[in-house]
C-alpha cells in the first residue's frame, strides 16, 4: 500500500548562508506593505506624457510628440530621433523628415545605434566626459548631459532617442530610472503600432492613379498643417489646379491617354515641390498642393511657376504622339498672425473652398493662370 504524506509535513530543504524562506502569508503581508519612494512631479508628468502618446492620430503627431512636446514637457532642452529604416519604409511613411533637420535622422544600419548601449540596451545617462557625447545631439551646443533611451521591438534595436539637458537631477534614482524606462517601453509600442497601421492606413489614404495623397489623405494633411501653422504662427497657403479643357482631352483621346496626361503632369509639379511640401489628387480632375510656412505672394509665385512649367511641358504618350496642356490654379492664403482662428475644422473647410472659387475665376479667365481667394474673417 502507497505511503501517502502530506505537504504541511514535508521537509524544506534550507540551503547553507541562505535567508530563511517565507510562507506565502509572509510574501503577501511584504507585498501588500512594500513601497517606493518616487519624485511625484516626474511621476505626473510620464502619466501625461503616456497619454499624449497613447492618443497621437498617426505616425507624424507621434514624431510631433517625441520631438517637440516630450523635451518641453521633462524640461529638456533639445530631442533627437534616430530611426533604423534600411529599405526606405519609414522615410516614405513619415513624408517631409527634413522639416525636423538633423533631430530626425534615418539610419540604413542599426551599428551606429547599437554602439550607444551595452550589449542589452537600457535607458543611460551620459555626460561631457562620455564619448557618446561627441555623437549625439552634435547640432547642439550648451548641453551638459544627454539621456538616450532605446526603441526596441522584442530585443531589436529599431531607434534611439536621445534628450539634451543641463541637469538630470531629476532622474537620478533607482525608482525614477525604473520609470523613464517604462516610458521607454511605452514609446517603443507606440511607434512600432503607429508604423504598422499607418502602413495599412495609407493604401487607403492614397490615389492609385498618382500615387499621391487622395481626398481623405489631404483633409488630414491639411488639419495637420494648420494646427502646425498655428503654433508655429506662420503663413500656409493651398493651391488648387486643374488641367485646362480635361474634359475635352478625355472625350478626345479617350481614358487610357487622358489619365496618362494627369499621371504625367502630377510627377512633373511634384517633382518641383520641397521636402515639406505636400500633393493631392481631389478628383478626377484637381489636384491640391499645401505649402507650408508660404505667404500669399510666395504662394502666388509658386503657382505661376507650375503653370508656367506645364505649359511647356510636352508630354510623349510613349506612341508618338505630344500632347501640350495648361494648367489653372486658385490660391488661398491663412496667416494666423493677421486672422487668429479658433475653429480648425472650419478653416480647413474654408480655404478648400476658397480655393476652389479662386480656381473657377482662373477658368473663367481663359485658363493657364493663376487667381487669388480671400478668407472671410467673419468665418474664422
Amino acid at each position: 500500500m502507497a505511503q501517502k504524506y502530506s505537504s504541511e509535513s514535508e521537509d524544506i530543504e534550507e540551503i547553507a548562508g541562505a535567508p530563511p524562506a517565507e510562507s506565502r502569508a509572509e510574501v503577501h503581508e511584504r507585498r501588500l506593505t512594500q513601497s517606493v519612494s518616487i519624485n511625484r512631479y516626474l511621476y505626473l508628468q510620464t502619466q501625461q506624457m503616456e497619454t499624449m502618446l497613447l492618443g497621437a492620430s498617426d505616425l507624424s503627431a507621434l514624431l510631433e510628440i517625441m520631438l517637440v512636446s516630450m523635451p518641453r514637457h521633462f524640461g529638456c532642452q533639445i530631442a533627437e530621433l534616430w530611426l533604423y529604416d534600411p529599405e526606405g519604409v519609414l522615410s516614405g511613411l513619415i513624408g517631409g523628415t527634413q522639416r525636423y533637420g538633423e533631430h530626425l535622422q534615418m539610419h540604413p544600419d542599426a551599428f551606429e545605434m547599437q554602439e550607444l548601449y551595452d550589449l542589452e540596451p537600457d535607458v543611460v545617462l551620459v555626460d561631457a566626459t562620455d564619448s557618446r557625447m561627441f555623437e549625439v545631439l552634435k547640432s547642439d551646443h550648451g548641453i551638459d548631459y544627454a539621456m538616450l533611451l532605446p526603441l526596441t521591438d522584442s530585443g531589436r534595436m529599431i531607434g534611439s532617442l536621445h534628450f539634451g539637458m543641463r541637469d538630470p537631477a531629476l532622474y537620478k534614482g533607482p525608482a525614477e530610472e525604473d520609470l523613464v524606462a517604462h516610458l521607454t517601453a511605452v514609446i517603443s509600442l507606440c511607434f512600432k503600432n503607429m508604423v504598422t497601421r499607418q502602413q495599412v492606413s495609407q493604401l487607403t489614404l492614397l490615389d492609385p492613379l498618382t500615387h499621391i495623397s487622395n481626398m481623405r489623405g489631404f483633409e488630414k494633411d491639411i488639419a495637420r498643417e494648420i494646427s502646425r501653422a498655428r503654433r508655429a504662427e506662420q503663413p500656409l497657403s493651398v493651391l488648387v489646379m486643374e488641367i485646362d479643357e480635361y474634359e475635352d482631352l478625355y472625350l478626345h483621346y479617350g481614358k487610357v491617354t487622358s489619365h496618362f496626361v494627369m499621371k504625367k503632369v502630377a510627377e512633373r509639379i511634384y517633382s518641383d515641390l520641397r521636402a515639406t511640401d505636400y500633393m493631392a489628387r481631389l478628383s478626377d480632375t484637381t489636384l491640391a498642393v499645401l505649402i507650408p510656412a508660404s505667404s500669399e505672394g510666395l504662394g502666388y509665385d509658386i503657382g505661376t511657376r507650375m503653370a508656367g512649367d506645364i505649359d511647356d511641358f510636352a508630354v510623349d504618350d510613349g506612341r508618338g504622339a505630344v500632347l501640350y496642356v495648361t494648367l489653372s490654379v486658385g490660391l488661398v492664403t491663412w496667416d494666423p498672425q493677421q486672422y487668429p482662428a479658433v475653429d480648425m475644422p472650419q478653416l480647413a473647410k474654408q480655404m478648400q473652398s476658397e480655393a476652389q472659387k479662386a480656381l473657377d475665376a482662373a477658368k473663367t479667365g481663359g485658363g493657364n493662370r493663376v487667381a487669388r481667394g480671400r478668407l472671410s474673417t467673419m468665418m474664422l
